[in-house]
């Protein structure tokens, strides 16, 4: 009756809710959930957060992001079980008061008095042998906090992952628009030379109307690479935990990676992963764990022995009535004898669960292995895709001053110079890109080996 009391406002706050009528309908009672308690609103701030390194706004972003606070209270909650699968080492002390009335029947028709009894009692409990049922409890719990200790490094190299990839991605828009900037001046240029030509007969209409037209595309290409710097710049910010109404400073010049040695085999690269990576070993610590837990199931099957002591006082609200104390020592042999097959089948299960997270474990073995080899060939990719291009930068500047010599010189005509002219343009694009690309694919190797972020250093830019 009382459960059925204590229910009940439950129960008439879920007849309140209006639940869809059909298949396909929304339900729009968002009202009756619980109001979320967050960070207030912000605001926009006048002063920018500057950062003087990619390590300093990797640092922020492992700080603040929500994701890198619930892995931390993971590791904590589970670092408690651990304290309390280990507490069972421990003897048990309870203390108790207790106050009784009582008054016993009386078959020969005698007046019987009521007593009324109080005072405080001690009981101890210490198990001394379980087959070693307490030591594999705790080898499961221990062994699950290191699974969740491992699984926490991963969102962390998540974490980094996508603030790098973030920030390249804010480095390759920039460079864009650096790029188009300078075609678009180029153009500019240009165009003036075309109506200096134009006004002394040495040029046709056409022409004007051709490098306008020219110079209209790129600043159209212009203002698109500002839309995807803005769109980059707010995903750095998500990925770094900053709110994006926050302005942000990236005070620092990015230096190029070392270059893969020839002679790094993909074989000793896959070792490294296998023994790096967070979220495989994680795998492996949660099978130990189930495996201690299906000991632990088999170790409970057996008897256990324990220690057990009181001790207590009783006191009488009735006069003449004089106090007693009681003491007892012995030893308990709890055997059990039949409990449907529950633990036989936790120890299955325990056993089952090992085994499937073997398997996982392989899978994910596996999935590293796709990783690494996909980051290392992107990497040696990147590296001769950057050198190749860096030679066609070169021949495209060299066709650019030759090709608007000559129309200077009069002897070039005009489409010469402005093929020349996006020649240059999609070359320094096209560096720009290799450059990034070989940041981001440095950056995709080390994350899929498991490995720890590198500070970044003030140097000169690739």
């Amino acid at each position: 009756m009382y459960a059925s009391i204590a229910l009940w406002p439950l129960w008439s706050h879920a007849v309140e809710l209006d639940l869809p009528q059909q298949p396909g309908t929304f339900w729009m009672q968002r009202d009756s959930l619980p109001v979320l308690k967050g960070a207030p609103a912000s605001h926009v701030s006048a002063e920018a957060i500057h950062f003087s390194s990619l390590a300093e706004l990797t640092e922020h972003a492992l700080r603040a992001r929500p994701e890198s606070r619930a892995a931390w209270l993971g590791i904590q909650a589970e670092a408690a079980r651990l304290d309390s699968a280990s507490a069972a080492n421990w003897p048990t002390l309870t203390g108790q008061f207790s106050f009784t009335r009582n008054r016993a029947l009386s078959s020969s028709g005698a007046s019987v008095p009521t007593l009324h009894r109080y005072g405080p009692s001690l009981s101890l409990a210490y198990v001394i042998y379980d087959f070693g049922a307490r030591a594999a409890t705790i080898d499961a719990q221990r062994y699950q906090l290191i699974s969740r200790l491992l699984t926490g490094n991963r969102v962390l190299q998540d974490t980094v992952a996508e603030v790098e990839a973030a920030y390249f991605s804010v480095l390759a828009a920039r460079a864009q628009g650096q790029a188009l900037t300078e075609q678009e001046g180029a153009l500019k240029t240009s165009l003036d030379a075309v109506d200096v030509r134009l006004r002394g007969g040495l040029a046709a209409r056409a022409d004007q109307l051709r490098a306008r037209a020219a110079l209209a595309e790129a600043s159209i290409a212009r203002r698109s690479t500002e839309r995807d710097l803005a769109k980059a710049e707010a995903a750095l910010k998500q990925a770094a935990g900053i709110s994006q109404t926050q302005a942000v400073a990236l005070d620092w010049e990015t230096a190029a990676p070392t270059a893969l040695e020839a002679n790094t085999l993909l074989a000793d690269l896959l070792a490294e992963a296998e023994q790096q990576r967070p979220d495989l070993r994680a795998l492996q610590a949660s099978a130990a764990s189930a495996r201690a837990e299906a000991e632990r199931a088999r170790a409970a099957r057996w008897p256990s022995v324990s220690l057990v002591a009181s001790t207590g006082r009783t006191f009488f609200l009735e006069e003449g009535r004089t106090p007693s104390s009681t003491y007892s020592v012995g030893v308990n042999v709890s055997v059990p004898l039949f409990d449907g097959g529950r633990l036989a089948a936790q120890a299955r299960a325990a056993e089952r669960d090992a085994e499937r997270l073997q398997a996982e474990a392989a899978g994910q073995q596996s999935l590293v292995a796709l990783n690494v080899a996909e980051a290392y060939h992107d990497v040696r990719y990147a590296q001769s895709q950057r050198e190749g291009i860096s030679i066609q930068f070169d021949s495209a500047s060299e066709s650019a001053r030759a090709a608007e010599a000559r129309y200077t010189a009069g002897v070039g005509s005009l489409l010469e110079l402005l093929t020349a002219q996006a020649d240059l343009a999609r070359a320094r694009q096209s560096t720009a890109q290799a450059n990034v690309d070989w940041l981001s694919a440095f950056s995709r190797l080390n994350h899929a080996l498991g490995r720890l972020p590198a500070a970044s250093h003030k140097t000169s830019s690739p």
